[in-house]
């Protein structure tokens, strides 16, 4: 067996160099659009500033996170993680995701922003605490996006 093969073992432990060229990778291959926003990125920061908004990012609310970006852009497992790390990274240096938000306003469709918003509604009541920071920034998000500031839906498992 030669050393070519275990390049293509998915169990194969990679070095730090082949761990930055594969984060070069994911990042030039960034879904961007044409104002070059981020829009997955610009998503995942909004959605981790509600889950974090706690301060505290637990399973449910990483899993609705990650089934949500799968769901809406259509990407893989390592694109969600890959756009994770970069969420908690860029959200860990700013205020707030106000820019992202309103980026989002001017790109996104109308279908898609609802679908942002019943992500963040999902991701408020997935650990089945419900706070007055996550109405608060459910609130903000919404009227950012430019959508109707309408009552959370009751959870469909009442």
């Amino acid at each position: 067996m030669n050393d070519d093969s275990s390049q293509n073992d998915p169990n194969r432990k990679l070095s730090i160099d082949e761990i930055i060229q594969r984060m070069e990778q994911t990042k030039n291959n960034t879904k961007k659009n044409a104002k070059g926003v981020d829009v997955p990125l610009a998503t995942a920061i909004i959605l981790l500033e509600v889950a974090s908004s706690d301060h505290i990012v637990d399973k449910f609310e990483k899993s609705v996170i990650q089934n949500g970006l799968k769901s809406i852009f259509n990407i893989s497992d390592q694109a969600v993680n890959n756009l994770l790390i970069k969420a908690r990274t860029h959200l860990s240096s700013m205020r707030s995701s106000s820019a992202e938000a309103t980026q989002l306003k001017d790109i996104l469709d109308p279908a898609t922003k609802k679908s942002v918003a019943q992500l963040i509604d999902t991701l408020i009541r997935c650990n089945g605490v419900v706070d007055s920071m996550e109405i608060y920034l459910r609130k903000r998000f919404r009227s950012i996006l430019g959508l109707a500031d309408e009552p959370m839906s009751p959870r469909s498992d009442s």
